[in-house]
């Protein structure tokens, strides 16, 4: 019985054993090519767990760039923003050029923008990614990006526009004058044609809420 025992604990061991085995010591083309599969299967869990492999065993692969962007585009398609900013940290401290930072923070923009989805509940996001805008357009002026880039800033300050109206409104309610002017002040009415401006329509069920 004992012997048996042992015998079964020892093929457990092995078998155990070349099981891990798969695990570590791969080539870097095993895990880029385990980090392609995964997407491809919508399995981002263990397209991550490849990544972190293929970077732990391989830092200085040539993989590893092309790992990490593809894996900031997956992400934002999928709307997880703060794993796509993530690997856009990591991008920047294993590749930053000046060159590359300009479309890695554009992408950064960009997932934020497109996490920007209601108006009335987001007006931190909503400033601090105008922040990031400005930022960008004094630091990569040249950038082929900056088109797009202002098309975002402008999409957004018409948002703020909206945002900062209904907030004039709220204060006239509750007669305060000094922050109904500070508002006014801060929408873009010095800056387009209030006539010009069409108030985005909800949806008829956040209407509701709203």
């Amino acid at each position: 019985m004992n012997s048996k025992f042992i015998l079964l604990a020892l093929i457990g061991f092995l078998f155990f054993g070349c099981a891990n085995k798969q695990k570590f010591n791969q080539s870097d083309e095993f895990w880029y090519k385990q980090i392609v599969k995964y997407i491809n299967q919508g399995n981002l869990d263990k397209a991550d767990e490849s990544f972190s492999s293929l970077e732990a065993e391989h830092i200085n692969s040539p993989f590893l760039e092309t790992a990490i962007l593809i894996l900031i585009q997956t992400h934002i398609q999928i709307e997880n923003y703060l794993i796509a900013d993530y690997y856009m940290n990591r991008y920047n401290r294993l590749f930053g050029t000046k060159e590359s930072k300009s479309y890695i923070e554009y992408l950064r923009i960009k997932s934020k923008y497109m996490a920007f989805k209601q108006p009335k509940r987001d007006q931190k996001l909503l400033l601090d990614t105008l922040d990031l805008i400005e930022q960008y357009i004094s630091t990569y002026s040249n950038s082929q990006y900056i088109p797009y880039i202002q098309t975002m800033q402008t999409n957004l300050k018409l948002s703020q526009f909206s945002l900062n109206k209904d907030i004039v409104v709220l204060y006239q309610k509750l007669d305060k004058p000094k922050a109904v002017e500070f508002y006014k002040k801060n929408t873009l009415a010095n800056l387009v044609d209030e006539k010009n401006i069409q108030e985005p329509e909800p949806s008829f069920i956040r209407s509701l809420f709203e």
